[in-house]
């Protein structure tokens, strides 16, 4: 428990400081008629190496930890993958780096670098957010589940680059990127489809419509049933589109994807965090009047939020394709966290700080009164000692 918490706040507060560092200094230069910083200035680039190397030291922190870890060293003692379905570029990569002998640890290290230098440039124009975006990711729940679910994780991270393209309209690029994630994670077809998602129109729709339909959607997730009469309808046509699997398991009836009405903390603190989110949009619209991009991340925000709490209570894999754009969320959550703290608005702003910084100390807590319970990925280990 004392290294969990030492690694996530003490890491949490390092990265954030180099984060405020960089964007304090970025705006003195701005002021003073200069260009702004290097996406890569040092306080960036230290930042970037922190993430790294906390990422290489860990053992079996996160659930698929145990799973990647055993993929990469028979690959190194046999030459092939014990799994034959990974994507193209991912397998290349792992095949390559197991044949250069390479340590366990820097696998783990390289994919982290990938994560944290994707999700860093998406930034790089917006540096004022950086220190915020670090307190979330690990007081939040981003660094655990990045740190499980590596190629998914990747993506994500490639997803907040690739808003850009959209809103840019640099529609090709964005087919490219699109065509890259495929290529490291099949569910990433999805991509293309999501590119629409930022023409729909949301500034003239009344603030109360938003908050009804995700209320609506969480009301529907509490009782998903319905889910199964879809796929009642969907029968064997679930294997054209990858769910045959997930299919017959509904078909089973079996107990794990059953009625769960549980609503804990970990649903709840981000439905909320949306909740103000939507709320203070219209002061955010003001605040960035110029920043198509973030009107873009608000959309998809939405989408994700609907999506997740659709299937909330259902098996996590039918979820899976709604986090695709977690990033989205996590980027409005950033903005949010900046306006209310410069704006002193300190009661909503501490609501937020709750919602988003509770996560990494509230799983540290269940693990450590019950060690031997499903909680234990969530606690930071090291191979060192």
């Amino acid at each position: 428990m004392i290294l969990s918490l030492i690694v996530y706040t003490g890491t949490a507060i390092a990265m954030a400081w180099l984060g405020k560092h960089v964007s304090d200094r970025e705006q003195r230069i701005i002021g003073k008629g200069g260009a702004p910083l290097s996406c890569w200035s040092w306080e960036i680039v230290m930042g970037v190496l922190l993430y790294v190397v906390i990422s290489a030291l860990r053992w079996q922190t996160s659930w698929d930890y145990n799973m990647y870890y055993s993929y990469y060293v028979s690959m190194q003692s046999l030459g092939e993958f014990s799994r034959e379905n990974f994507e193209p570029l991912f397998a290349l990569l792992t095949h390559l780096m197991a044949r250069a002998g390479l340590h366990f640890s820097l696998y783990f290290a390289f994919w982290a670098a990938v994560q944290i230098a994707l999700l860093t440039y998406a930034l790089r124009h917006r540096k004022i957010l950086l220190p915020w975006i670090a307190l979330c990711i690990f007081m939040g729940p981003y660094y655990i589940f990045w740190m499980g679910f590596i190629r998914q994780s990747v993506v994500e991270c490639l997803f907040v680059i690739m808003v850009e393209a959209i809103v840019r309209r640099k529609y090709w690029q964005y087919l490219l990127l699109s065509i890259l994630a495929i290529c490291i994670h099949k569910m990433c077809v999805l991509f293309i489809p999501l590119a629409l998602v930022p023409l729909v129109r949301v500034h003239h729709i009344k603030r109360w419509v938003p908050f009804a339909l995700l209320v609506t959607c969480v009301v529907l997730g509490t009782f998903p049933q319905w889910i199964q009469w879809i796929f009642d309808r969907l029968g064997q046509f679930a294997d054209v589109l990858h769910y045959g699997h997930y299919y017959r398991l509904f078909m089973s009836h079996d107990l794990e994807y059953a009625f769960r009405p549980v609503i804990g903390p970990s649903r709840l603190f981000p439905l909320l965090s949306c909740f103000v989110v939507m709320w203070y949009y219209p002061a955010l619209k003001r605040r960035f009047a110029s920043d198509v991009y973030m009107s873009a991340m608000y959309r998809f925000m939405l989408v994700y939020m609907a999506y997740i709490n659709l299937l909330a209570n259902t098996t996590q894999y039918l979820s899976r394709p709604g986090e695709l754009m977690r990033g989205c969320f996590l980027v409005m959550v950033g903005y949010t966290l900046y306006y209310l703290w410069h704006e002193r608005k300190w009661l909503p702003f501490a609501a937020m700080a709750v919602f988003n910084f509770y996560y990494a100390y509230y799983e540290i807590l269940k693990a450590g009164l019950n060690p031997a319970s499903i909680y234990y990925p969530e606690l930071y280990h090291t191979f060192l000692f």
